[in-house]
């Protein structure tokens, strides 16, 4: 059976270790590409917080091409105070570059879109690699209904990414934080409204417009239940303060796609980053098969019907 293996995976400032004496070193962005590159075989990767990777004329850009074997992209540049450009791979023998799309205003970070076409059928297929503000719910949702519009009759959406949110989902593992009694009372304001309604309005746009959460179709249609491990705040000394672990690192696909999802995985990489790596791994002809419907698929069946998806 051909796949396709799509990895998400916010790698905390690019890898880079400050030195108490100035300058630093980059040993934890050698080692996660060496990972990357030698454990998987990805035809996208989406990156995060590539902090450092357009500096001395993009070369940890070019080193991650070279060690991946992928083409790579970077979104424009991101705010001083948060310079943490996303970016994304793609492996050029699985899906063709048909488009770069740069996209500034409304964002806190700007996401890298490139849309491609997959085995010359279907509709397009956009693809980004998102990170949606931290401080802000306001923003979060602006960016959200930004979002939706990467999906339209013509146009597939697959992305992944750090939402600095969370799933309305009832499927959840982790219990949101008790808000109130929280010590760090800036995260309390990051991320509720009102200071104690939890955030989850980016899913709930998303979902409205069907570009669902693979990983909680994973576990709700898969019986993965691992799919929704946290993907935050797993640090102990970060859980005192901001509560449990939470997930808020996503995959996100049009809902036509989700029936050829075949695996969902959370990689945790502790000494590399405080974000794991998410892999969701895909049926090559039911993917077809999605892309072939989606120009007439009707996007207002719910989520959990997925035996109609298959008719």
């Amino acid at each position: 059976m051909a796949t396709i293996t799509i990895g998400s995976f916010n790698l905390d400032h690019d890898g880079f270790t400050k030195s108490p004496r100035g300058g630093g070193h980059f040993d934890k962005w050698h080692e996660a590409h060496e990972i990357l590159s030698s454990s998987y075989s990805f035809d996208v990767l989406f990156r995060q917080e590539m902090s450092h990777s357009a500096a001395d004329g993009g070369r940890l850009l070019h080193e991650a091409e070279r060690m991946l074997g992928m083409r790579g992209f970077m979104a424009p540049s991101a705010p001083a105070e948060s310079h943490n450009p996303t970016g994304l791979f793609i492996r050029e023998d699985t899906f063709r570059v048909t488009g770069v799309w740069p996209q500034e205003k409304d964002w806190w970070l700007p996401p890298c879109v490139v849309s491609t076409r997959y085995a010359e059928t279907g509709v397009p297929l956009q693809l980004a690699s998102v990170h949606l503000g931290y401080r802000s719910p306001a923003r979060r949702q602006i960016e959200a209904d930004n979002m939706t519009t990467w999906q339209r009759p013509d146009l597939a959406v697959l992305l992944g990414g750090d939402f600095n949110s969370y799933s309305g989902s009832d499927r959840e593992q982790q219990p949101f934080p008790d808000w109130p009694n929280l010590l760090d009372r800036a995260h309390q304001e990051h991320r509720t409204r009102s200071g104690s309604v939890t955030d989850t309005e980016p899913d709930r746009i998303l979902t409205a417009v069907g570009i669902d959460d693979v990983a909680l179709h994973a576990a709700t249609h898969l019986g993965q239940a691992d799919a929704l491990a946290a993907t935050a705040s797993m640090d102990p000394a970060t859980r005192k303060r901001q509560g449990p672990a939470q997930r808020i690192d996503f995959q996100r696909a049009s809902r036509v796609l989700l029936p050829a999802l075949r695996d969902f995985r959370v990689v945790p990489l502790p000494d590399l980053s405080d974000h794991p790596l998410t892999i969701s791994v895909w049926d090559a002809d039911a993917f077809i098969t999605g892309l072939e419907k989606h120009r007439t698929f009707d996007y207002r069946r719910p989520s959990r019907a997925c035996a109609a998806l298959e008719e």
